[in-house]
């Protein structure tokens, strides 16, 4: 594997000058292959997209080393929130990690978005990928929403707390026996 790693025709250098197309582009021909995006959120997602617009047969597989600000992606993905020298494990440690790394699949739809005149005809249109995932902050930021309301609900309607929550919890009980 050392052999393979700072080959040019392997490495390319994502910027708004060359984006991950020519990279793409020159393993079309190439049936299997794997693609390594050294970046955050953003880089991954740019990668993402340009593998989507292409259309493969089928799309390469793509791992990430987390170089980004927030990389939610690949903490939900379970690689970490960033890389580090220090961390204990090496670059050839982690690059063994990816080549024996099982392939999952992420759910992505696109959206189309369309922009209409006054008379009604299309002026411009606009497609945009997404992801859907959710980081550990927004899953804590959720949780503490919830618990939250449910404070607020139960002080507004002055049940005590204990049985304003029995009462919620018989709720939840009796929705999931109707829906198993």
């Amino acid at each position: 594997m050392a052999e393979f790693l700072n080959s040019p025709l392997q490495v390319f250098e994502l910027s708004d000058l060359q984006g991950p197309d020519i990279g793409l582009e020159s393993f079309s021909k190439v049936r299997y292959f794997r693609v390594l995006v050294c970046g955050g959120d953003g880089t991954v997602a740019w990668v993402l997209d340009a593998i989507e617009r292409r259309n493969f047969e089928s799309p390469p597989p793509v791992a990430i080393i987390p170089l980004g600000t927030g990389n939610d992606l690949s903490r939900v993905l379970q690689w970490g929130g960033g890389f580090s020298k220090f961390d204990g494990h090496g670059l050839s440690t982690l690059l063994q990690d990816i080549d024996q790394a099982a392939v999952t699949m992420l759910d992505r739809w696109k959206v189309n978005i369309k922009e209409e005149n006054s008379e009604g005809y299309i002026e411009r249109e606009q497609s945009k990928f997404m992801m859907n995932y959710l980081g550990r902050a927004m899953k804590l930021l959720l949780g503490i929403f919830f618990i939250n309301l449910v404070l607020q609900i139960a002080s507004s309607i002055c049940y005590s707390l204990p049985i304003f929550l029995l009462q919620v919890l018989d709720v939840m009980l009796s929705l999931h026996m109707n829906f198993t």
